[in-house]
């Protein structure tokens, strides 16, 4: 199985490509008034609204690093995958080709150790409820 590899601060991480649909470079985010705090933005894919997720500022308290790895990834949420999110990480640049087996619960990457991460336990289930469109943020 194929997952991308990318960074939250110092920690490895991998997320299956059975969920992304696309890996794009970081570009400039629609503000969301009354979104959940976890939410940095949001943008237009194809003509569907994508909130997106800054990880780092949801686990480290601060912003991913403006550098050329930091990507948005454009991801499907759920098993029925008709909810989109974005999510900001650090260092996407590469893959790795492992069985899911592999994960016990880490793995040895090109850049170290490596944990494999599922949207649903990454995300906090508020944000995964704006995403899906449960939740209409509080005025």
């Amino acid at each position: 199985m194929l997952f991308l590899q990318f960074q939250i601060g110092d920690g490895g991480y991998a997320l299956s490509i059975d969920q992304i649909l696309e890996i794009l470079p970081l570009f400039e985010l629609r503000k969301e008034r009354l979104a959940p705090e976890a939410i940095a933005g949001s943008f237009d894919y194809r003509g569907l609204f994508v909130p997106v997720v800054d990880l780092c500022a949801l686990e480290l308290g601060r912003p991913a690093r403006q550098r050329l790895s930091t990507r948005l990834i454009t991801c499907r949420l759920g098993q029925a995958y008709k909810a989109l999110v974005g999510l900001i990480v650090e260092n996407a640049t590469e893959t790795l080709r492992c069985d899911p087996t592999d994960f016990t619960p880490f793995t040895m990457g090109p850049r170290g150790l490596v944990q494999r991460v599922e949207l649903e336990t990454l995300l906090p289930a508020e944000v995964q409820a704006f995403v899906r469109g449960d939740l209409v943020a509080s005025q």
